[in-house]
């Protein structure tokens, strides 16, 4: 039985991953095609499954039933890629603890902020008030994480998280924290939000103009694109095996392999090419079709993004959400 794809996002160094799973407390549905359940990652010493089923349970924890993979953690800064093994068993997985204050409101008391903090991985646990520290970093300015191996306290100002974090140094990037309201996110003109426990900014891109600076590589962020750091694994071609959001060559996504004939229809998710709508006939695969990527209506500037696939699979059955 093939194995729901594991979506993930670069979200800060750690391990031999190529990138760290955001991953939410509850599940996460997929696309009309495939259901995934994403679950907060336990601690280090801890272990959970990540199955083709899930859904909030009535005392408020998270259940898993129907487990093909085994998920073990790494110590890492965030939250770790997974190993797996096969398994049938089935996980009862604690709802996470309550944040201790509100990251949207920045509800702490005068001279704190709401961040993330303590040990990882992150979850809604892990945010809690913090002293911000005199003189603070600014947007942009390198910062310091002030307990090593810890996702913070930092040094960065209210409403900003340090991020890209050197494991070796603890420094990083003070990066904007999303505003507004979790169900109506706001970023500074030009970027995207990326709503998790602790929701941040990030530059908006366009995954076929492959527009983001340095070594930054365009990533999906449901609806949108933004900008993450690319790691420093190597990427997958076309047409090759997958199992991360991120794990594949620019112009290319990790997503369901029934989308290609050329795929391994065993493998968690193959690598496909997007393709502009407005020059149609340039997919690679046989019998592949340039599909429009978003269901609806897309996002500002991204209305000619398509992604190249067989016509009897629409590009939305074949996306993953996180």
């Amino acid at each position: 039985m093939r194995r729901p794809l594991v979506l993930a996002l670069a979200f800060a160094g750690c391990g031999p991953g190529i990138l760290d799973p955001i991953l939410t407390a509850g599940s996460a549905s997929s696309g009309p095609g495939d259901t995934t359940a994403l679950e907060t990652g336990p601690p280090a010493e801890a272990s959970a499954s990540i199955s083709s089923t899930s859904g909030p349970a009535t005392d408020g924890t998270s259940f898993i039933t129907s487990a093909s993979t085994v998920t073990s953690y790494d110590d890492c800064t965030f939250v770790c890629p997974p190993t797996t093994t096969g398994d049938d068993s089935v996980f009862i997985m604690p709802a996470d603890p309550p944040a201790q204050c509100d990251v949207w409101a920045q509800d702490c008391p005068a001279g704190e902020k709401c961040a993330a903090a303590g040990p990882p991985p992150l979850t809604t646990g892990s945010i809690a008030c913090a002293a911000i520290v005199p003189g603070p970093d600014q947007l942009g300015e390198p910062c310091q994480v002030l307990v090593e191996g810890h996702l913070g306290p930092d040094t960065c100002d209210l409403g900003l998280y340090c991020h890209s974090v050197d494991p070796a140094t603890q420094q990083g990037t003070c990066r904007p924290l999303c505003t507004g309201h979790s169900d109506d996110p706001a970023c500074p003109s030009g970027q995207v939000c990326l709503n998790t426990a602790l929701p941040m900014c990030f530059a908006a891109c366009d995954p076929l103009v492959h527009d983001c600076a340095g070594d930054d590589t365009c990533i999906w962020i449901d609806p949108q694109f933004g900008c993450f750091p690319a790691g420093n694994q190597p990427k997958n071609g076309l047409f090759e095996a997958c199992e991360y959001l991120d794990q594949c060559e620019d112009g290319l996504i990790c997503v369901d392999p029934a989308g290609a004939g050329e795929c391994d229809l065993e493998g968690v998710g193959c690598c496909l090419p997007f393709c502009d709508l407005d020059f149609p006939d340039t997919c690679p695969g046989v019998g592949q079709v340039c599909q429009p990527f978003h269901q609806g209506k897309p996002p500002a500037g991204l209305e000619h993004l398509g992604l190249c696939s067989l016509p009897s699979r629409r590009a939305e059955d074949l996306r993953m959400t996180f």
